[in-house]
């Protein structure tokens, strides 16, 4: 599916891609809705939260949880990036993560 998704990237011309043809059937279409609906639920601000209504309001297989922790541990290391890539900088985000998680955040989601 990604190669054709690919080959449909490299060969497009100003259309879009075709993802009923690179999914192409509905097993494949449901699990594709399925993923957009849990990264649109996940926020790396509230990660507990996310997990919540992610166990709470769909069906996951034991290979969906796996996937969904290494997604978590994803977003908890690009936190800690962005959080070291801040150091020494007064920005407006970096105060709103401190109001949010409180003065010694330190990037991870589980404080």
């Amino acid at each position: 599916m990604i190669k054709e998704f690919l080959r449909q990237l490299n060969d497009k011309d100003e259309g879009e891609i075709d993802l009923d043809g690179v999914l192409d059937t509905d097993r494949n279409k449901a699990v594709y809705e399925k993923w957009i609906q849990v990264f649109n639920v996940m926020n790396p601000m509230n990660i507990l939260s996310g997990l919540s209504v992610v166990v709470n309001s769909m069906k996951m297989a034991q290979r969906d949880e796996i996937i969904l922790l290494a997604y978590v541990k994803f977003m908890e290391q690009n936190m800690a990036k962005m959080m070291a890539d801040m150091d020494g900088v007064d920005s407006m985000a970096k105060e709103l993560m401190k109001k949010e998680k409180g003065d010694n955040y330190d990037g991870t989601m589980f404080n």
